[in-house]
């Protein structure tokens, strides 16, 4: 659902296909045309079915002038989506959003019940993320968490004031389900490694495993 970056197709080597989500989201392809199983390929014991947004420069801008009628209709494709995928037996639809407040972000939010914000420990993200969360989250009455990543180790160790600022700032909004220091060891796949699957056992990815937990409650 990240229509302005997608990036998605980079991480698990994926070449041009046909069909995207955002022909899906037109109504001129089907989900099946649409998604590609990638569990078998990865040695994975269970399915993991994606779909992928556009790169292509020209979609790119054409998805992004769409008005709100047609993101309208997108967001009847998306709940059709999500019950034919439940229909089928899938255990979890996880949607990519763009960053900031976009039609498309929106659906993503309407369409989902739990919502994560993925924040930077900023003042910066500290407002952006208070807006969201008063002007858009509150009023759908939906599960909603942080996480703040890429935290500098130093804010979690000798500046735990600034652990404890962010805590008090969101305590009465959304409940904070981690804080993933910056590890300097993830840039090194250059985008196109999946960490959880080439190297299960670094702190990263440790991180995430627990962050999982979190959500499976």
């Amino acid at each position: 659902m990240d229509f302005q970056a997608p990036s998605l197709h980079t991480l698990f080597g994926i070449s041009p296909r046909d069909k995207y989500v955002n022909d899906f989201l037109c109504e001129e392809a089907t989900w099946e045309e649409v998604f590609v199983e990638l569990g078998d390929e990865k040695k994975m014991e269970g399915l993991l079915v994606i779909g992928f947004a556009n790169p292509d420069i020209g979609e790119i801008k054409k998805i992004l002038a769409k008005d709100r009628k047609w993101h309208m209709q997108a967001i009847s494709q998306l709940l059709v989506l999500k019950k034919k995928l439940q229909d089928e037996g899938f255990d979890f639809l996880i949607m990519d959003s763009a960053p900031g407040v976009h039609y498309s972000s929106i659906n993503t939010v309407v369409a989902s019940d739990t919502t994560i914000l993925v924040a930077k420990m900023d003042n910066f993200d500290f407002d952006g993320t208070i807006a969201l969360l008063d002007d858009l989250l509150a009023p759908l009455n939906k599960p909603t968490f942080i996480l703040f990543n890429k935290v500098v180790e130093m804010l979690l160790t000798d500046q735990q004031r600034a652990v404890d600022i962010a805590k008090s700032i969101f305590q009465d909004k959304s409940e904070i389900i981690g804080f993933v220091p910056c590890y300097c060891s993830v840039p090194l796949g250059m985008g196109s490694e999946i960490l959880a699957l080439t190297k299960p056992d670094m702190p990263f990815v440790r991180e995430l495993n627990e962050i999982s937990k979190i959500l499976a409650r």
